[in-house]
């Protein structure tokens, strides 16, 4: 049978704390395990789900 009670690992990548902090709440809330870091270096080490990266040019 499957566990639907699984949570989501999802890796928020955002060189800003103050935003990495609001987008885990929001997970959080939402059922998921929000997994938060500043760069892309630190995100390749990560097994995940989703990952949401704010990518400016």
């Amino acid at each position: 049978m499957f566990n639907y009670n699984l949570m989501n690992k999802v890796l928020i990548v955002d060189a800003s704390e103050s935003d990495r902090r609001l987008m885990a709440g929001l997970l959080v809330k939402s059922g998921n395990e929000p997994i938060a870091v500043e760069t892309m270096e630190a995100a390749t080490k990560r097994v995940i789900s989703l990952t949401i990266i704010n990518y400016t040019l």
